[in-house]
């Protein structure tokens, strides 16, 4: 995916994480997740690489559709649990049904490997 300069989360050798590049609602409580992954994945990319601009591009690369994803799912969640009267009633009756299985995703994802290092 090709990002305009002005929504990139850094520039030359400096960039963001976090909440700092990808703000996040509370509703998924993944805020200090992101971080952490962030941080893992933007070691493997600085891991021995010379060309500091480069490898903090791939970073941002590697981490911007996972970052996206909990983002439209946090705003989706502050949609969902907010419902009230029948469509609580729905919400809370296809919870029952779906059990966790709608978080794998979310929890399967391993930073360590992202960055190839």
């Amino acid at each position: 995916m090709i990002v305009p300069q002005c929504l990139r989360w850094g520039k030359g050798r400096v960039t963001l994480l976090g909440d700092a590049s990808h703000p996040t609602l509370p509703f998924m409580a993944q805020g200090a997740a992101m971080a952490i992954e962030d941080a893992a994945v933007l070691a493997g990319c600085l891991s021995g690489r010379k060309d500091i601009p480069m490898a903090l591009a791939r970073y941002e690369d590697l981490r911007r559709d996972r970052t996206a994803g909990i983002q439209r799912g946090s705003r989706r969640n502050a949609t969902v649990f907010h419902l009230s009267g029948v469509k609580a009633w729905l919400r809370n009756r296809a919870l029952k049904t779906a059990g966790n299985r709608t978080m794998d995703s979310l929890f399967s994802y391993n930073a360590l490997e992202v960055s190839g290092s």
